[in-house]
């Protein structure tokens, strides 16, 4: 399969935060010589560009709408976009099979589906008119807490790592750096791992995919990781103290007005 890089955003915009991830590589574009890591990328330029946009106004599903308007490359993509306002609400608008979790006192006490076609035929964005566009897009969102863990990704994070692995991991690591790293590495090592019964396989077992029947009678069963290439991003929401008046001393304004901001971390795996 080709292994591409893949294009992601997070940053900080005034009293917003908004962090991306963007990821599809198909052998379909392979086949007509297409890169489509290209498609990607532009794509994340264009919603980076997009942000301040008046008609965008924190929206992130109108955000999507705008930066895939103005995406000339060709090629075809999951996303999904959140955005976090200051009284701690996230706004999400995804396409596709990226996933988001949101863990509150060691719980994912939030999560979106994947959109699909079929088993393992993601929607996406793309350039050609037959593919999903923003108004295709799951949109919802949640009301955050101080402490919440944010944890999103591609399919190849969820396809490999399940909810009690996420949380175990979140719980142990020093901070978001940490545990971004250490997720991508454990989907990393799954996604290879052929005795390794992933949700991935349990998810295909479940759709009617498995091995033949004269190896169910001998008691095997479909199993093992999928390998993909894999973004995660992990944020930590925290409350922070905003002075009424800007002009004013600080010290003696804090605590007057309470804001979230979240701190980010993301890690890479490129399927080999």
């Amino acid at each position: 399969m080709l292994s591409l890089p893949i294009a992601m955003l997070a940053e900080y915009l005034q009293l917003l935060m908004v962090f991306q991830v963007i990821l599809l590589s198909t052998d379909r574009w392979a086949q007509k010589d297409v890169n489509p890591a290209l498609f990607s990328r532009e794509l994340m330029r264009n919603s980076s560009s997009f942000l301040k946009d008046e008609e965008v106004n924190g929206d992130p599903q109108i955000l999507l709408m705008k930066a895939h308007a103005a995406t000339s490359s060709i090629g075809s993509a999951t996303v999904i976009i959140a955005v976090l306002e200051k009284t701690g609400t996230l706004k999400i608008a995804s396409v596709g099979d990226c996933g988001l979790k949101v863990i509150r006192k060691g719980q994912v006490m939030f999560s979106i589906p994947p959109q699909e076609h079929y088993f393992d035929c993601p929607y996406q964005i793309s350039s050609e008119a037959a593919g999903q566009t923003y108004q295709d897009a799951l949109v919802c969102s949640v009301n955050l807490m101080d402490g919440d863990m944010i944890v999103s990704g591609s399919d190849g994070l969820f396809d490999n790592i399940f909810d009690q692995e996420i949380i175990s991991i979140i719980s142990e690591s020093s901070g978001v750096d940490e545990a971004a790293k250490a997720l991508a590495e454990l989907a990393r090592k799954h996604s290879v791992d052929v005795t390794f019964d992933s949700p991935y396989s349990m998810e295909a077992r479940s759709r009617g995919f498995d091995v033949p029947w004269w190896k169910k009678v001998l008691g095997a069963k479909l199993i093992g990781g999928k390998m993909d290439d894999i973004t995660v991003v992990v944020a930590q929401v925290k409350t922070v103290a905003v002075p009424e008046d800007e002009g004013g001393d600080i010290e003696e304004q804090k605590g007057n007005e309470q804001s979230i901001a979240i701190s980010v971390s993301s890690a890479e795996q490129n399927e080999e």
